[in-house]
């Protein structure tokens, strides 16, 4: 189909419809490295003070309409450069194409993202990646996909299958959506490999409020924990527990026309308690594969507040990132800037004496859109 679309756009190129953009971002970040950390003590890991990474994504999307079926050809790519180590990668994030009929049926081949669930910074229904925490606005890398959605009024059923890497096996996925105005919701199974998963998600909003949930249900887990003599196990593999749950709850409130809280819980069952995070401590620096920057422990906690203009051009925030049992926070105060085609965010990030391997971090993210 990938073939059958791309051939289409060639000979049709007259009458496709055209649209393409280039996105470029430049982040350069200085870390203030704490040196009497347990995680990095002395700077052990070797972090650079300095990093720079810049980012350039060409965007072209073809659409064509052939005798009633309409196709679709979207090219994403990704070319990052390490500056200051001189690296540079080519890659994909999207590479699909798309056949629509009658606006109801719609079959996809190709690298996709995936766009599931309705948290904003804890994604577990996503199995394939997660998020950047410390940045909302991601562009996740796709994956490999053929996929079939039926449209019925306001719901679809959809049908992935995913190649995985080795291409031995496949793993596939079922999804039921549903949406009106005032609801969106979501139910779904997903095979990965010789794993199951069983997910879904809600989103109710309001006239000035939003409030979501979001939950997954898995008989695998990635989690890693040590135990008294130190050894680093995996939970799925020594663990008598079969079953683990991950849920996500949150939401946003608006106050007036400039003024918006935003919140965010997660509870993941598989995560660290109160005695696997002292076990931890006690056999640190050896154990930093564990390490998570924002929450080792069960529960997670985000909140925000934000200052905005009517019209999007700029935006300022306090946001805090808090695990109750470790005791880590972060307090990151963000501004954000937009002129026309371009975009400037300016965050700095504040780490408690928890578990830090900085004092602070401080970055500043130049975007251009032509």
């Amino acid at each position: 189909m990938l073939v059958f679309s791309m051939t289409s756009h060639i000979f049709f190129a007259q009458t496709a419809d055209t649209y393409y953009q280039i996105i470029l971002e430049s982040k350069t970040t200085y870390s203030n490295i704490y040196n009497k950390s347990s995680i990095n003590p002395d700077n052990i890991m070797g972090i650079s003070e300095f990093s720079s990474v810049s980012q350039l994504y060409p965007i072209i999307k073809l659409k064509n309409d052939i005798g009633g079926i309409e196709t679709v050809l979207q090219i994403e790519g990704d070319i990052k450069n390490e500056n200051f180590e001189k690296t540079t990668r080519l890659s994909f994030q999207e590479l699909y194409s798309q056949l629509s009929y009658n606006n109801k049926h719609y079959f996809i081949a190709g690298k996709k993202r995936l766009d599931w669930g309705a948290g904003q910074i804890w994604n577990p229904t996503n199995f394939h990646i997660q998020k950047d925490p410390f940045r909302t606005e991601n562009r996740l890398e796709g994956i490999l996909m053929l996929n079939y959605s039926y449209l019925f009024k306001n719901k679809s059923i959809n049908f992935y299958v995913f190649p995985d890497k080795e291409h031995k096996d496949f793993s596939y996925a079922l999804k039921y959506d549903f949406s009106n105005e005032r609801v969106n919701a979501e139910l779904s199974f997903v095979q990965y490999t010789k794993y199951q998963q069983f997910n879904g998600d809600m989103t109710f909003a309001g006239d000035w409020f939003v409030n979501y949930f979001e939950g997954a249900v898995r008989n695998y887990s990635k989690c890693l924990k040590v135990d008294i003599d130190g050894n680093i196990y995996n939970v799925s593999s020594s663990n008598l527990r079969k079953i683990w749950t991950e849920v996500v709850l949150g939401g946003s409130i608006l106050f007036g026309k400039h003024v918006t809280l935003r919140y965010e819980y997660r509870y993941r069952d598989d995560y660290l308690n109160k005695k696997d995070i002292q076990t931890f401590k006690n056999y640190l620096p050896d154990n930093t594969i564990i390490y998570d920057p924002i929450s080792i422990s069960k529960h997670s906690i985000f909140g925000s507040i934000e200052y905005h203009d009517l019209y999007d051009k700029w935006l300022t925030s306090l946001r805090s990132y808090y695990d109750p049992w470790s005791k880590n926070l972060i307090l990151s105060p963000y501004v954000m800037i937009k002129m026309n085609n371009f975009q400037m965010e300016f965050t700095t990030m504040f780490y408690n004496r928890a578990l830090p391997i900085y004092n602070f971090q401080s970055s500043v993210l130049l975007v251009c859109f032509f």
